[in-house]
Protein backbone atom coordinates (compact mmCIF):
# COMPACT_ATOMS: atom_id res chain seq x y z
CA UNK A 1 0.00 0.00 0.00
CA UNK A 2 1.34 3.20 -1.20
CA UNK A 3 0.44 6.24 1.20
CA UNK A 4 0.92 10.10 -0.87
CA UNK A 5 0.83 12.56 1.82
CA UNK A 6 -0.90 15.10 -0.48
CA UNK A 7 -4.02 12.59 -0.58
CA UNK A 8 -4.80 13.65 3.50
CA UNK A 9 -6.02 16.93 5.15
CA UNK A 10 -3.64 17.79 8.16
CA UNK A 11 -5.11 19.48 10.69
CA UNK A 12 -3.82 21.31 14.30
CA UNK A 13 -5.27 21.59 17.35
CA UNK A 14 -4.04 24.69 18.87
CA UNK A 15 -2.73 25.19 22.02
CA UNK A 16 -1.80 22.25 24.85
CA UNK A 17 -3.30 18.71 24.77
CA UNK A 18 -2.65 16.51 27.97
CA UNK A 19 -0.15 13.82 26.18
CA UNK A 20 -1.47 10.95 27.86
CA UNK A 21 -4.55 11.05 25.88
CA UNK A 22 -4.35 7.77 23.18
CA UNK A 23 -5.88 7.65 19.68
CA UNK A 24 -9.47 7.58 20.99
CA UNK A 25 -9.54 10.25 23.10
CA UNK A 26 -7.85 12.52 20.88
CA UNK A 27 -10.15 11.33 17.90
CA UNK A 28 -13.03 12.47 20.45
CA UNK A 29 -11.41 16.34 20.79
CA UNK A 30 -11.04 16.52 16.87
CA UNK A 31 -15.01 15.39 17.14
CA UNK A 32 -16.22 17.71 19.61
CA UNK A 33 -13.94 20.28 20.05
CA UNK A 34 -12.67 21.01 16.65
CA UNK A 35 -15.69 20.15 15.04
CA UNK A 36 -14.39 17.85 12.25
CA UNK A 37 -14.77 14.42 11.17
CA UNK A 38 -11.99 12.00 12.59
CA UNK A 39 -12.96 9.14 9.88
CA UNK A 40 -11.96 11.02 7.18
CA UNK A 41 -8.86 11.02 5.07
CA UNK A 42 -7.25 13.58 7.90
CA UNK A 43 -3.95 13.25 10.18
CA UNK A 44 -4.90 15.59 13.11
CA UNK A 45 -2.06 16.58 15.15
CA UNK A 46 -1.93 17.82 19.06
CA UNK A 47 0.96 19.45 20.96
CA UNK A 48 1.64 18.75 24.54
CA UNK A 49 2.19 21.39 26.99
CA UNK A 50 5.82 21.42 27.10
CA UNK A 51 5.47 21.90 23.63
CA UNK A 52 8.03 18.56 23.85
CA UNK A 53 6.14 16.38 21.83
CA UNK A 54 3.36 16.25 18.98
CA UNK A 55 1.32 13.17 18.54
CA UNK A 56 -0.65 12.77 15.18
CA UNK A 57 -3.49 10.47 14.86
CA UNK A 58 -4.97 8.98 11.60
CA UNK A 59 -7.88 6.36 10.75
CA UNK A 60 -6.86 3.61 8.54
CA UNK A 61 -9.80 1.68 7.71
CA UNK A 62 -10.43 -0.56 10.26
CA UNK A 63 -8.14 1.61 13.31
CA UNK A 64 -6.10 4.10 14.65
CA UNK A 65 -2.49 4.84 13.69
CA UNK A 66 -0.67 7.14 16.47
CA UNK A 67 2.66 8.64 15.84
CA UNK A 68 4.36 10.24 18.32
CA UNK A 69 7.54 12.74 18.05
CA UNK A 70 9.16 14.20 21.09
CA UNK A 71 12.42 16.33 21.18
CA UNK A 72 15.21 15.32 22.97
CA UNK A 73 17.62 18.45 22.23
CA UNK A 74 16.27 20.61 24.79
CA UNK A 75 14.35 22.94 22.44
CA UNK A 76 10.49 22.64 21.73
CA UNK A 77 8.11 23.42 18.89
CA UNK A 78 6.65 26.38 17.76
CA UNK A 79 2.70 25.87 18.19
CA UNK A 80 0.01 28.09 17.70
CA UNK A 81 -2.16 28.95 20.89
CA UNK A 82 -5.06 30.38 19.54
CA UNK A 83 -7.40 28.81 16.41
CA UNK A 84 -7.38 31.75 14.55
CA UNK A 85 -3.62 30.78 14.10
CA UNK A 86 -4.05 27.71 13.21
CA UNK A 87 -6.67 24.85 12.31
CA UNK A 88 -5.45 23.15 8.63
CA UNK A 89 -1.87 23.09 7.77
CA UNK A 90 -0.17 22.23 4.57
CA UNK A 91 2.14 19.58 4.04
CA UNK A 92 4.82 21.46 3.23
CA UNK A 93 4.63 23.58 6.81
CA UNK A 94 4.25 20.38 8.41
CA UNK A 95 7.50 19.10 7.57
CA UNK A 96 9.16 22.30 8.33
CA UNK A 97 7.63 22.23 12.03
CA UNK A 98 9.00 18.92 12.70
CA UNK A 99 11.91 20.22 11.74
CA UNK A 100 11.68 23.08 14.09
CA UNK A 101 10.26 26.06 12.07
CA UNK A 102 8.12 28.27 13.19
CA UNK A 103 5.82 28.13 10.42
CA UNK A 104 3.35 30.84 11.81
CA UNK A 105 5.34 33.64 11.39
CA UNK A 106 4.28 35.94 8.53
CA UNK A 107 5.46 38.87 7.54
CA UNK A 108 3.23 42.00 6.68
CA UNK A 109 3.05 42.63 2.94
CA UNK A 110 4.85 45.65 2.51
CA UNK A 111 4.14 48.16 -0.54
CA UNK A 112 5.91 50.74 -0.77
CA UNK A 113 5.18 53.79 -3.27
CA UNK A 114 8.46 55.61 -3.55
CA UNK A 115 12.04 54.54 -3.24
CA UNK A 116 14.03 56.58 -0.15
Amino acid sequence: MEIKLEDYDFYIRPGATDMRKGSRSLAYIVQNEMQLEPFTKAVFLFCGGSKRTIKAIVWDDNGWIEIIKRLECGSSFKWPDTEQEAVQIEVSNLLLLLKGNDVWRRFPVFTPKYVG
